[in-house]
Parts: C-alpha cells; structure tokens; sequence
C-alpha cells in the first residue's frame, strides 16, 4: 500500500484545538430576530469539523473543514438548557457528553428519556423526534455528531409541532417562517412526501 505524507504544516488544517475555537451562537445578521430565539434554538455550538460552508460568516466557519456527509461539534450547555424537541428527515445524530449531565428525550411529546453521563454515548436513529436539556449543577458539553450524504438538502430538521406553538406564543408567529428561512429546520409544517 502507498501511503502519503504529511507535513506538520499540512497537518495544522486538520487539527481542532478548544481553547482556539469560538461559539457559534447565530444563524444570521438578521436583526428582526431576536437573539433569545437563537439562544431557545440552540446553544452555543464549537463546530470542530464540517464542510466548508460559502455562506459562513468570520469566525463560524468548522476548525476542520471535512467531507461532505459528516458534521462534528461541542454544545456547551448551561443547567436548563435545551433544544427544541425535533426530528431529523435524513441524517443521523449520535451524542456522547463530555461533562455534566443530560437528558436525552425521544418519540413523540418527548415520552422516554435517558440520562447521559460523562462519556454516555447515544446514537438517535433517522426519524426520531430528539431534544436534549443539561440538567445537571454545572455547565455540561455534549459532543455532537451528524451524518448527512445530503446535507446540502434544506428540509432535514422539523421542529415538533409543540415545541413550534411555544415559539409562536413566546416571539409571535411571524418568527416560525423568519426561524425557517435563516436556520434551515422547519418550523413550519414539512412538506409532504
């Protein structure tokens, strides 16, 4: 077998270091949005590899820009915070907590739930409403990973309908198609099959 070579200059665009990375808190510049609507989507997230995104704004961007098909990040979590209860259409996502703890919800209205612990892993199937909340004392990190072949596809994240009459009673209902159109999940109803 033929192997390559790396230089260590060459290997620098390949290595994610933490205490480089910033948070990515915001989907978008667009100021009508609140930024305690961001913040009820989704934690700051330390994306550490992705493929490269053309529209990503200084400093957003993956600290590894991947393949496409494979997204890799941290969520860092306060005690209390979660994501909506929502469902992925194509790609899979597997958690494994880093610290704290958190739970792990699934099916519809959010009925069963796991518990994970430093280094608890859980691999939540294509199709599956999911959300997860830190409900431990301290701030928690849960690693993220997403597998898409067709991440380039809008559509794939549906926010439960619960979870979307929340949004609307909390910010108003024009901030459904506003969430839609700048984070890319559904918090409309998703077209039909």
């Amino acid at each position: 077998m033929t192997t390559l070579k790396i230089t260590p200059e060459q290997m620098r665009s390949r290595i994610a270091r933490f205490g480089e990375l910033r948070a990515y808190v915001n989907h978008t510049v667009d100021t009508s949005i609140p930024q305690e609507a961001f913040d009820a989507v989704n934690p700051p997230l330390y994306l550490l590899m992705a493929p490269a995104a053309g529209d990503a704004r200084e400093g957003t961007g993956p600290a590894i820009v991947g393949s496409k098909g494979m997204s890799v990040g941290i969520v860092s979590c306060r005690p209390g915070d979660k994501v909506p209860l929502h469902a992925h259409r194509r790609s899979r996502e597997v958690f494994l907590c880093l610290t704290g703890r958190f739970a792990l919800r699934w099916n519809e209205g959010a009925t069963d739930e796991t518990t994970l612990e430093p280094f608890d892993m859980i691999d939540v199937p294509v199709g599956v409403y999911r959300q997860f909340e830190n409900v431990g004392q301290e701030p928690g990190l849960l690693l993220a990973i997403i597998t898409d072949e067709h991440e380039d596809e809008p559509g794939d994240i549906v926010i439960a309908p619960e979870d979307r009459a929340r949004f609307a009673e909390r910010f108003g209902p024009a901030i459904l198609e506003k969430l839609t159109a700048t984070t890319g999940m559904l918090f409309t109803d998703p077209p039909t099959e």
